[in-house]
């Protein structure tokens, strides 16, 4: 099947209204049908770019240890019907070939570049570090062992941009898992937004920021994931500046994507999603940027260091977010909605086994005494703050008198 032949299947996923939609039949089928012609090499002709001419759009892949992706998701790019393209790999200092691998495809297509760290920085550094390098009008990013699912999706993103002057744009995207009973099958989830009126429109400030911080009766505006977007440069370098560079240049392993969307929904001044997904992205790969760091549950905390970094990691990202609306009034419910992601039983189990409850006891303190904190959330931290005291004996003896009766 050709690219231009699955590009017309694809076409016909306008839009399911479900977040997330168990994809069976013949759209299943399609998405293993264009993830084969794109691991079947088809070598498509490289085309011939002014590469002095600013490119429409900058791709940012961060890399480690992905030297079997690297070809997958470069040919996914090179069959983009848009070809005014940047292609940036940070490389976080991989072990394996996965330089070797992108120097490869560089001697064919000049439109790759490679970045190389001295040391290993991280996730966050190097999407922002490589954005803040890009040339592009737009960037967009997309994970080294993921691929673009839709030949169309780069050039149909831009050209909504455009039309609508958008800052960020938002697409859909499938997600694909092992099975868990099936050896060597995959079960494919189709990621995208239940409210029709959310699609295909464009919001604007404050909308953009009430949809991510405040209550809202409807679903949130933006996902809070990077690879199914589109951002301008300019908005990259607002947000750069609005995480700061103290934050994003330390190593980070876990999580980026939530800051980075807090940044979007903050500095973003017009907004899109449009009904077409783009990425396949695959879970559960054990070489990648987290590379053997297990799930929040706890269920697989088999190596004591990298599960303690990836969950220190998830309270960081919060711990900023709390700092960057410390001023805001109205981020009371979205500093409940964090505490109340961090309160399930075994998120709690987790972050005890690695040594963060006091972290975690922490944030309760700061919604209890936030000077704009309403009596229902100073209850709701107080019994927060109280079950993790009761649970651990030490930091009851230190806190013991620490919340007002």
């Amino acid at each position: 099947m050709s690219s231009f032949q699955i590009f017309c299947a694809l076409n016909q996923f306008k839009i399911s209204y479900s977040s997330v939609l168990k994809i069976e039949g013949e759209m299943e089928n399609t998405v293993k049908q264009m993830m084969a012609y794109i691991q079947s090499d088809p070598k498509p002709p490289i085309p011939k770019i002014d590469l002095d001419k600013k490119p429409k759009v900058s791709i940012v892949i961060p890399v480690y240890n992905g030297e079997k992706y690297v070809r997958n998701v470069i040919r996914s790019i090179q069959i983009q019907s848009l070809k005014e393209l940047e292609i940036i790999f940070v490389d976080d200092k991989s072990t394996d070939k996965s330089v070797e691998e992108i120097l490869h495809y560089q001697k064919e297509d000049p439109r790759i570049k490679l970045i190389k760290n001295k040391k290993n920085r991280g996730i966050l550094y190097n999407r922002m570090y490589g954005a803040l390098q890009s040339k592009g009008e737009y960037v967009a990013f997309i994970d080294v062992d993921d691929i673009y699912i839709n030949p169309n999706i780069l050039e149909l993103s831009y050209n909504e941009c455009i039309k609508n002057k958008l800052e960020v744009l938002e697409f859909d995207y499938f997600g694909g898992r092992p099975h868990p009973d099936k050896k060597d099958s995959i079960i494919i989830h189709l990621f995208t937004i239940k409210d029709k009126d959310l699609s295909n429109k464009v919001f604007y400030q404050p909308e953009i920021r009430k949809s991510f911080f405040y209550e809202n009766k409807r679903e949130d505006t933006i996902s809070g994931i990077v690879y199914d977007k589109f951002y301008s440069h300019d908005v990259i370098v607002k947000m750069a500046e609005f995480i700061g560079e103290d934050f994003w240049n330390q190593h980070f392993i876990y999580m980026e994507d939530f800051i980075i969307s807090f940044a979007v929904a903050r500095t973003a001044e017009s907004f899109m999603h449009i009904s077409f997904a783009g990425v396949y992205h695959f879970y559960e790969n054990p070489g990648g940027m987290a590379r053997g760091v297990y799930d929040m549950e706890g269920s697989r905390l088999k190596n004591t260091f990298l599960s303690s970094k990836k969950l220190g990691d998830y309270l960081s990202m919060w711990e900023k977010a709390f700092d960057l609306t410390e001023n805001e009034p109205d981020s009371e419910y979205f500093r409940l909605t964090l505490l109340y992601l961090l309160q399930e039983p075994d998120n709690r189990d987790a972050f005890a086994r690695t040594h963060h409850y006091e972290r975690l006891f922490n944030l309760c303190q700061r919604v209890y005494y936030w000077k704009y904190s309403s009596r229902f959330a100073k209850q709701f931290a107080q019994e927060f703050g109280k079950d993790i005291l009761r649970f651990e004996v030490p930091l009851k003896k230190k806190y013991i008198n620490l919340f007002e009766t």
